[in-house]
């Protein structure tokens, strides 16, 4: 019994000593795209312009910079300038442009880490008639085949490889829909966590909770020790009182 009020006495003096409960500030924002040339960079510099964020979508800001925002598109982390998009007080339905595309030429198409034809920089070559490549955004650069565009689209092909594909080699690509959601503009700050106290009702809901479990499960641990212990049995014989003299039959002095 006195190991139990003593580890109860422990759990009681815990939660009376912590009195706190974490409040979590909103760690990231939702960010719509309203300009048709938003870029998206790999780094919060204009040197590592990835690709256009397609128009009235968004973006999740998940940190800030000086001039950028760290945010998240679909399964990539990058930046946005600040100045290009709009934070929301919402969450979107769509907040990315889902689509695939498929490459028709027949020897298939090469994946690049840039948006030049370098047959010594190529990822990889993309099956004919490939049709599951997903579309992330399109960025200028080389006009590889003569007379045809200069729009690369950078993508992912399988589970893990990304890069771009020329644009000329491709199809079954749909324009981006308008994506109509709005929300409320809202000022972007990432706030410390705050801690503030528990109600002292809260604490006792708490102690009760935590003790009578405890008090359950110690009782069922220490009733076999108290059912297999041995009783003291009293000794059957009693024990002659000692005396200090001695008795002796008067009969035997004759």
């Amino acid at each position: 019994m006195k190991k139990i009020t003593f580890i109860l006495a422990i759990l009681i003096c815990f939660f009376i000593c912590q009195p706190y409960q974490i409040a979590y500030a909103s760690n990231f924002f939702w960010a719509k795209v309203y300009s048709d040339n938003v870029l998206f960079y790999a780094q919060p510099n204009k040197e590592s312009a990835m690709f256009v964020i397609p128009k009235s979508y968004f973006v999740k800001i998940t940190a800030e910079q000086e001039g950028f925002f760290q945010v998240q598109y679909k399964d990539l982390v990058g930046f946005v300038k600040k100045d290009e998009v709009s934070p929301m007080n919402g969450t979107p339905v769509t907040p990315y442009f889902v689509e695939t595309f498929r490459v028709f030429l027949p020897s298939g198409a090469g994946l690049y880490p840039s948006t030049k034809m370098l047959e010594d920089n190529q990822i990889l070559t993309i099956p004919y008639l490939y049709e599951n490549l997903i579309y992330y955004g399109s960025l200028e650069g080389q006009t590889a085949v003569p007379d045809k565009s200069n729009l690369w689209h950078y993508c992912k092909y399988g589970s893990s490889d990304y890069g771009y594909v020329y644009s000329a080699f491709v199809d079954k690509l749909s324009s981006p829909p308008i994506n109509n959601e709005e929300f409320e503009p809202v000022e972007v700050s990432f706030a410390k966590t705050q801690v503030t106290p528990l109600s002292q009702s809260a604490l006792a809901f708490i102690i009760i909770g935590v003790s009578i479990p405890t008090l359950i499960v110690l009782y069922l641990l220490v009733k076999p020790n108290l059912s297999t212990q041995p009783h003291k049995q009293k000794s059957k014989y009693k024990t002659r009182k000692k005396r200090d003299y001695f008795e002796f039959d008067p009969s035997d002095l004759g």
